[in-house]
């Protein structure tokens, strides 16, 4: 409710509610901080094997090259990386964005270490992109949860989640091979 100066009615509403509703409570300016610069870099992170994959291939890109999901990966690394520009003016309001992001990072590091085991790959690929990846996602995850305190039984699921995904992929492969690839 908005009233005058002259009447001295208070300024009520949502947003005096917000903390309570939401987990938050007061976040340090330093973990602000450190909740943009893991933004920053995640985002340069994010964007880096877009051109890198053009000097180096094999670090990035899996043979026989498909041109359509290697622009597809590009699309949704460079999504990845705008998202966590655009978190970056207020970090705890926007700190699922860093949560989805650690998820998603995380879930597509698990394809990738599935893919190597399972298909072989340039080992460059150990070396290069799963590191990149897991340190991102890991960061990511941990910066939330500095910025909100999420119920552990959802941390409990994140974590199974992403540690499960290679036996999905496992699953999806078998059914796969014995009902489309005759």
């Amino acid at each position: 409710m908005r009233g005058s100066a002259r009447g001295g009615v208070r300024i009520t509403g949502p947003k005096r509610n917000v903390g309570r509703v939401q987990g938050g409570g007061h976040v340090s300016s330093a973990t602000l901080s450190g909740a943009r610069v893991v933004g920053v870099v995640s985002a340069v992170l994010f964007f880096s094997p877009i051109p890198l994959s053009l000097a180096f291939p094999t670090a990035f890109l899996y043979p026989p090259y498909n041109v359509v999901y290697e622009r597809m990966l590009g699309a949704l690394l460079l999504s990845f990386a705008l998202a966590m520009l655009l978190s970056l003016r207020d970090p705890v309001r926007n700190a699922g964005v860093y949560a989805v992001i650690g998820l998603a990072t995380g879930s597509l590091t698990a394809a990738i270490v599935y893919a190597l085991v399972i298909e072989g790959g340039d080992p460059l690929h150990w070396f290069v992109q799963v590191p990149i990846l897991s340190a991102v996602s890991i960061t990511l995850v941990v910066t939330y949860t500095r910025l909100r305190r999420p119920h552990p039984i959802v941390v409990r699921i994140v974590a199974a989640a992403v540690l499960l995904l290679p036996l999905a992929l496992y699953l999806y492969d078998a059914a796969y091979r014995a009902f489309v690839a005759r």
